[in-house]
């Protein structure tokens, strides 16, 4: 049995930011990257490094200078209205998040493996499941992940190994074809990515090392990174950069035209696609949590089945618009690549320049 002292280690920590960041990522960037940056998305891949480790110092320094958790930091210095205001932000965005992905993993398993199927009953399933692992706590949703890690990266480098031969370099070049504003730009794409981290805010209650988050995010940043780049090099040098554009789910593609040695899988589309669904389920996971947990610091009631409920019902219902509304799709990506990370950076700032430094432990933890 797990134990349930709501404390996560830092590998674990670090394995579950590895998980966010890479799966939605090496799904749906490259062909966004293309578009924007052509061959130079490579470059945007790593700078976009540059804005996220100053993102993790700064979110650092704000754990530093608070001795108690993130939303009782922000009560304190901001005041009761704006400190509520400004959380319930925080749970937009991350209920946002949950349903886009959502949106995005139900299409996938829908135009993937399950053509037949009703997308609204795919969307239900993933949704029961993730309000299930909500309710089981993130100690066990942790465990479970470790667990499974290499079971799900051991494939994946072992299938970008095995594309790597047939890849084209010429699609590489020519280079520096964007200008400076298509790398700007892709560079804001990919830190959009990346800029999940902003959980390691609401994670303080939950390490057992203080800052052990923050350490985490930053390994598993550069790892990310180095996936994303192989990921993009090899569709880049199997696809070009015309047709990576135009493609949906390019590393899915690639993945049913390997052939593994020895017919081991008849159904090697179902293999892959496992590989997305445990990935962007634990980023649905994620973000349906964080957004439990700040609902629950708003309004200090006890009964967490109420707040995981109202989560899920607001993430079906943003996944809901989202297949149903091409404008609001459209207008969840620009919120989310244009307003999102603005604030998420904004917010800590802030706090930074003007919340009060704390000497002692004071107001309530998320519980």
């Amino acid at each position: 049995m797990f134990s349930d002292n709501r404390k996560i280690s830092s590998r674990q920590v670090h394995r579950l930011f590895i998980y966010d960041i890479t799966g939605i990522s090496t799904l749906l960037l490259p062909p966004m990257l293309a578009q924007i940056a052509g061959r130079d998305g490579i470059f945007c891949i790593f700078l976009a490094l540059i804005p996220a480790y100053l993102f993790l110092a700064l979110i650092d320094k704000v754990s530093k200078k608070s001795k108690s958790d993130y939303p009782s930091y922000m009560r304190e210095s901001f005041g009761g209205v704006i400190s509520a205001v400004l959380l319930g932000i925080y749970y937009l965005f991350s209920v946002f998040l949950a349903g886009y992905v959502l949106y995005v993993l139900s299409c996938l398993i829908k135009t993937s493996l399950l053509k037949e199927e009703s997308y609204w009953l795919i969307c239900i399933c993933i949704l029961v499941l993730g309000g299930y692992g909500i309710m089981g706590g993130i100690e066990g949703r942790a465990r479970v992940y470790e667990i499974l890690f290499w079971f799900l990266m051991a494939p994946l480098l072992l299938m970008l190994l095995l594309a790597a031969k047939d890849v084209n370099v010429d699609y590489w070049t020519p280079v520096f074809t964007s200008g400076v504003a298509g790398v700007l730009k892709g560079t804001l794409l990919v830190f959009l990515f990346y800029s999940v981290i902003y959980v390691c805010h609401f994670l303080m209650p939950f390490e057992r090392k203080k800052g052990g988050a923050v350490r985490a995010a930053k390994s598993a940043l550069m790892i990310s990174a180095l996936l994303n780049a192989a990921v993009y090099l090899i569709t880049l040098g199997m696809f070009a950069s015309e047709a990576l554009a135009n493609m949906q789910y390019p590393i899915i593609t690639l993945m049913s035209m390997i052939k593994l040695p020895g017919g081991f899988f008849e159904r090697q589309d179902a293999f892959m696609v496992a590989i997305w669904f445990f990935t962007m389920y634990a980023l649905i996971n994620s973000g349906m949590f964080y957004g439990t947990e700040v609902l629950k610091n708003l309004f200090h009631k006890k009964g967490q089945k109420r707040y995981v409920f109202v989560t899920v019902v607001l993430t079906f219902a943003a996944a809901a618009v989202f297949y149903q509304s091409g404008a609001a799709l459209m207008f969840c990506r620009k919120y989310l690549i244009c307003i999102g990370p603005a604030f998420l950076i904004v917010v800590p700032l802030l706090l930074l320049c003007f919340g009060k430094k704390q000497t002692a432990a004071k107001g309530g933890r998320l519980s």
